[in-house]
């Protein structure tokens, strides 16, 4: 069986390397190689491949920094806006992630007829992502935000799967089943969901979210990543051309000629205004033609062109050159052309001879990774655990009237805009005036990501889309809430007096509200460099003197219930896991179990450390 995989594998792979050749995908020989896995080596903490005959790329030699290794036209790319399907889904309407999940689905059932075949033999039938766990190996999940999520996905696909096949039933003759895919069948439907969300790129503002070859042949290591993946993003959205579409040139015309009538003083006539005067009457135009076209007169000998010698030269000689020169810049245009139209993978760290290179998938917690990807990694910088908005309300019932908790209810709900996720990043610099820090926020302070990303439903569903603005929060590793949830601790358990003033209109709270966060950010940076309790409090309070000690005190103390809260929700590993799974033909079974296993100590490490630290913390503020 395991030879059977091996060569299966190996016949996938040379085809694949086929295709890309044929696509004009190509990579430094010299310097990687991509191989099959003939063992499963999730294990060792390695490598994220948990499936044998798992594709990885492994370096020949040592790898530099900035160093191309691999050029990918983005004509070989498979997205929504450039497959078959493409002007049936505008014409449709359908956008987001199911566009491209019903791309792959088509192209697939195409089979050899399609472009994309060399390409796509060579996926697994599925990525073994939770969604697609069966019933008992869910039960693994319990308590944690996996487990949480995979009842919002069936929700979210369900609707995705209903509006599918009302395409379908509209277009029989597009959506033929075969032996590869079944449009009627949502098992089909959620493997190829479950492909295409795991190993999507987002490429450009035209393609969006799509099918990479070759990058996703890249594993993904937490803050391991030895390449990074470079593109030009802001193509045409129409036609996705990098620079000389027809759209792009109409509208930089449009906006030149918008810019010169604003720029144009007033009372000053332009050309055309001064031809139409009753007084010029047109005479200089008519003399300027009566001239052109007696310097062309048929049948007079045009006088012969000289070179710089002063030799003459034959009028077809010089327009020979100037074609020639003409032609010159047009492949140097090509070439800067073919440049910025290809995404290309480079070293971002240097990689030892023989080591597997991987690539980063983002920034993403030990649950986020299991959720979309299929596997979590040990020690995650970004681990969260998620709380939503019920949970934030229950702790401060506890604290404060139920008038007040009320009141903070209607601050989420009015401001759910604000509330988009808020984490805290290594090296959180409060500079700058107010306005450009929140520009630094975006790019040094914080990094917004999809912690709690769906096995994504098209996002003109308006109830999907009401969905996701649901507010949430998490306690972030190593045990730290969220910015905005510790900002709104802070804003609900103040004095009235304060709280009224800071919540009275949408201004004063935006001018408020950032102060609280940044406060919170110093403060837990002081903690994590090894400052005491109260000399974060005093060097936080340098900047911002926003927060009452009495008040963090309290802060904290809430801080530490939520997290007390969230960890009894994971309960007992023996209870929930039950023994290892020993049958060693079930390899994929002992993955999940093993992925699951993780997950749940990687959450209830941050939660114990917020309980711990934040106990703490209430004790020496108060």
């Amino acid at each position: 069986m395991l030879v059977n995989n091996v060569k299966a594998s190996l016949d996938k792979l040379n085809i694949l390397l086929e295709w890309f050749t044929e696509n004009k995908v190509t990579f430094n020989e010299e310097a990687i190689e991509v191989v099959t896995y003939k063992k499963a080596r999730r294990s060792a903490g390695k490598s994220n491949i948990i499936s044998l005959g798992g594709f990885g790329i492994v370096a020949r030699r040592d790898l530099f920094d900035e160093e191309p290794l691999v050029i990918i036209p983005k004509t070989a790319v498979l997205s929504a806006a450039t497959g078959a399907l493409a002007n049936l889904l505008e014409d449709e309407q359908i956008k987001g992630t199911l566009g491209l999940h019903m791309t792959v689905m088509y192209e697939m059932a195409q089979e050899r007829q399609s472009p994309w075949y060399g390409y796509l033999q060579s996926l697994p039938e599925f990525a073994d992502v939770p969604l697609l766990w069966d019933a008992e190996s869910r039960k693994w999940l319990q308590g944690t935000d996996v487990g949480v999520w995979l009842d919002r996905d069936g929700i979210s696909l369900k609707k995705d799967f209903e509006l599918l096949q009302s395409i379908v039933a509209k277009y029989p003759s597009v959506f033929v089943s075969g032996d590869t895919i079944q449009w009627d069948s949502f098992t089909c439907f959620l493997k190829v969901a479950s492909l295409a969300s795991s190993r999507a790129f987002s490429v450009d503002v035209h393609r969006g979210s799509s099918m990479v070859p070759f990058a996703d042949l890249f594993n993904h290591l937490t803050n391991g990543e030895n390449v990074h993946i470079e593109s030009e993003e802001m193509v045409c959205p129409l036609c996705g051309e990098a620079f000389g579409c027809e759209h792009m040139e109409g509208l930089e015309q449009a906006e030149e000629e918008s810019e010169s009538e604003e720029e144009e003083p007033h009372g000053v006539n332009n050309d055309d205004d001064d031809n139409n005067n009753d007084g010029g009457n047109g005479w200089e135009d008519d003399s300027e033609q009566e001239s052109s076209d007696e310097e062309e007169d048929p049948g007079e000998e045009l006088p012969l062109l000289v070179n710089e010698a002063g030799e003459p030269v034959a009028e077809d000689t010089h327009i020979h050159k100037k074609k020639s020169k003409d032609k010159e810049n047009e492949d140097k245009e090509e070439e800067e052309e073919k440049l910025i139209d290809t995404l290309d993978i480079v070293v971002f760290t240097p990689c030892k001879a023989n080591a597997e290179i991987f690539n980063t998938y983002g920034k993403h917690s030990s649950a986020a990774l299991l959720h979309r990807y299929g596997f979590c990694d040990t020690n995650n910088p970004f681990d969260s655990v998620s709380l939503d908005k019920q949970e934030v309300l229950q702790v401060f019932s506890t604290l404060v009237s139920e008038k007040r908790t009320e009141d903070v209810g209607k601050v989420m709900s009015l401001f759910a805009d604000i509330f988009e996720p808020c984490h805290r990043a290594k090296g959180f610099e409060d500079e700058g005036d107010e306005e450009d820090e929140e520009d630094e926020e975006d790019e040094e302070g914080y990094f917004d990501e999809e912690d709690v990303p769906m096995m994504e439903s098209d996002d003109s569903d308006n109830e999907i889309g009401e969905e996701k603005m649901q507010v949430t929060f998490s306690i972030d590793a190593p045990g730290h809430p969220d910015l905005n949830l510790a900002a709104l601790l802070v804003l609900g358990l103040t004095e009235e007096s304060v709280f009224v003033q800071a919540t009275e209109s949408e201004s004063i709270f935006c001018h408020y509200f950032p102060l609280m966060r940044r406060f919170w950010a110093a403060f837990q940076d002081k903690l994590d460099a090894g400052a005491s309790i109260q000399a974060a409090y005093r060097e936080a309070s340098k900047t911002n003197k926003v927060v009452k000690k009495s008040t963090a005190a309290t802060v904290c103390r809430a801080v530490s219930a939520l997290a007390e809260r969230r960890l009894a929700q994971l309960a007992d590993d023996n209870t929930v896991l039950g023994q290892q799974p020993t049958d060693k033909s079930q390899l994929i079974l002992l993955a999940r179990w093993k992925a699951a296993q993780m997950l749940r100590q990687n959450e209830r490490n941050v939660l114990k450390h917020c309980v711990k630290l934040y106990r703490n913390a209430a004790n020496k503020l108060a």
